[in-house]
């Protein structure tokens, strides 16, 4: 549901995104479609496939999860 798939890049799959989105209930992500979110060593969001259109606080969160699941941290989401 969520996996690193290149040094410092995480994706969410759909089904991670249907978990996500049930604790974001106005979330404007969509749980048709994956996301991903990459980082450089500083931890800093360097890239993203989000859509302007999906943009938005949920993003930011994700992409914040994301983030934190580098190194180690588990996204609430997911139990």
């Amino acid at each position: 549901m969520i996996r690193e798939i290149a040094p410092g890049k995480v994706q969410v799959t759909r089904e991670g995104v249907a978990l996500f989105n049930a604790s974001w209930p106005c979330s404007t992500l969509r749980s048709s479609r994956a996301y991903w979110f990459e980082f450089d060593d500083e931890g800093d969001l360097v890239d993203t496939d989000c859509p302007e259109s999906d943009d938005g606080p949920a993003s930011v969160a994700m992409a914040a999860d994301c983030r934190a699941f580098l190194d180690g941290i588990e996204p609430e989401w997911l139990a």
